[in-house]
């Protein structure tokens, strides 16, 4: 490149070339020649670097080998953090797609143990720790053992969807409210605003008793929960309801452990019934999203009103009188990028725990409004998980899906189910119909005209909706074995997305996948160390 600038040179002064001419030849090959220059010098230095970048990889793996030396289960999970990435539970083992070269040392390694497990050559310390795995099937190193387990989850699984522990008395088809991702507008014009009658609403308690009494459970906990469209439409059959339901308790025929629960937009609670709510102990469910801000930007009247200040009013007259307040809050595009701030705002509005919903369906598409929906999943998982360590005043998770994946994990459960409707609870429409979903009605005829051995588990309906879950479709686990960690989803949202009640709801999978995902490498290698080391 010299030569090539000395010889333009020696042309120019030869006066082959104006002046103009021979600085823009000459600034294109000074420009050439600083490219070849940072190249070869880049190349130099990378040429000598690798002796450096394996020096650290030697280094680094000797400090892996200390931190299990000293049981440094903390800074194991850091560690891992860095030298991998996706973590996955599957079939019940936690593994890691290890970064290069890290995948060299980990395959090695797990051929190395593989092999000492089976001719029985471990050391005695690693022996001992890896019996500790298998007692507690956390390590299977039979594929016999591997189906017996997988069976094993899977009667579990069918135990606990087989006990309804929700009813749902849809009280009214319509709503005040006009809440932009709300489907109740749309359902009351198809099926009509009723009201549920008091005849009806006996003759569902009466029917959820029957299929209480034929699996009692008298340690889980019970749901009775008075929902809508806005159940408040039909305040004077609630009014009746609370004094039949409280006797029915009192005299042993309703579950000891029963909470009764009013899903309300708040803004037809008065002082009269905040009282009669606090005498018969019903938690009172509020829709809120958000500061006013953000609350109002959704939630809205039927004539396009604003309703932060009536939900307030109403959350301040309940607490007033010693009712307990939880609220439900929908993750939009308007407050999706502050929800760590949700916690803090609704502790001081006096909710005492609160629960984060994904959008679903058609409203999603709408609300998004051309958006990426996996970035919205992605961020509002990342929300949902600065609640992590923020606690209610009986050490329960203040955000409660982050509670409810915590308790599956906490008991053992192969996943945490998403929605309810795969035989968990029992629904009872406004007209009178039986459902397993408040929204997506597949009706299964009137409560009072189904028969005496009718149980909403054994019915076509949940039996198609149970093979969206993994754990109960091998064809599925075939397919990813990463996707055992999918709770099923909503089949409402996959039918008004794909048409088909079977389809994955992607939505609720990669929300779900993401915040388990974080809750197993925060929460699970504490406890799981802790219960190694104390046998």
């Amino acid at each position: 490149m010299k030569t090539k600038i000395n010889r333009l040179t020696d042309v120019y002064l030869e006066g082959s070339f104006e002046l103009a001419e021979f600085q823009e030849k000459k600034n294109k090959l000074m420009a050439e020649k600083k490219t070849k220059e940072e190249k070869l010098s880049d190349f130099e230095r990378k040429g000598n670097h690798w002796l450096e970048l394996t020096r650290n990889w030697i280094l680094e793996a000797n400090q892996a080998k200390n931190l299990i030396l000293e049981e440094n289960f903390s800074e194991m999970k850091n560690f891992l953090k860095t030298i991998g990435s996706n973590r996955r539970l599957a079939e019940g083992a936690l593994s890691v797609s290890f970064k290069k070269p890290w995948n060299y040392l980990a395959e090695r390694a797990w051929r190395d143990i593989s092999e000492q497990v089976i001719t029985g050559t471990l050391p005695e310390r690693m022996d001992i720790f890896v019996q500790e795995l298998i007692a507690r099937r956390l390590f299977i190193n039979d594929p016999s053992v591997d189906s017996e387990e997988l069976a094993r989850a899977r009667v579990n699984a069918l135990r606990l969807l087989d006990c309804p522990t929700i009813l749902y008395l849809m009280m009214a088809q319509g709503c005040n409210f006009a809440c932009t991702y709300c489907p109740t507008p749309a359902l009351a014009r198809r099926y009509g605003e009723r009201l549920l009658s008091f005849e009806d609403a006996i003759a569902g308690i009466t029917l959820w008793q029957e299929h209480v009494k034929e699996q009692p459970r008298d340690d889980d906990q019970y749901f009775l929960i008075f929902y809508g469209g806005e159940p408040l439409l039909n305040r004077e059959v609630l009014e009746q309801l609370l004094p039949y339901v409280t006797e029915e308790q009192s005299v042993g025929r309703l579950p000891k452990k029963l909470e009764l629960m009013l899903c309300t937009n708040g803004s037809l609670v008065d002082k009269r019934l905040s009282e009669l709510l606090a005498r018969h102990k019903v938690t009172v469910a509020v829709g809120v999203d958000g500061p006013r801000e953000h609350n109002d930007r959704i939630r809205i009247t039927t004539s396009s009103d604003p309703t932060f200040a009536a939900i307030e009013r109403a959350v301040r007259q309940l607490t007033s009188e010693g009712v307990r307040v939880v609220a439900s809050v929908t993750i939009t595009p308007a407050n999706i990028h502050r929800l760590a701030e949700y916690p803090a705002f609704l502790r001081e509005l006096g909710i005492s725990q609160f629960g984060f919903n994904l959008m679903k369906g058609e409203a999603l598409i709408r609300e998004l409004n051309g958006s990426s929906v996996e970035e919205y999943c992605r961020v509002a998982a990342q929300g949902v998980l600065q609640g992590f360590t923020s606690a209610t005043e009986d050490e329960r998770c203040y955000e409660y899906q982050l509670e409810k994946k915590l308790t599956a994990l906490r008991n053992g459960l192969p996943f945490s189910v998403d929605c309810t409707c795969y035989g968990n609870q029992l629904v009872v429409q406004a007209d009178g119909q039986v459902s397993n979903c408040p929204f997506f009605r597949l009706d299964q005829g009137h409560v009072r005209e189904v028969p005496d051995t009718f149980r909403i588990g054994r019915t076509e309906t949940v039996e198609a909706w149970r093979r969206r879950l993994p754990l109960l479709n091998d064809s599925l686990m075939a397919d990813d074995s990463d996707i055992v960690l999918d709770g099923g989803g909503c089949a409402w949202s996959s039918s008004e997305l794909y048409g088909d009640i079977t389809a994955r709801d992607t939505v609720n999978a990669i929300f779900t996948k993401e915040v388990v995902y974080e809750l197993i490498w925060t929460f699970l290698p504490r406890e799981q160390a802790d219960a190694l080391r104390q046998g």
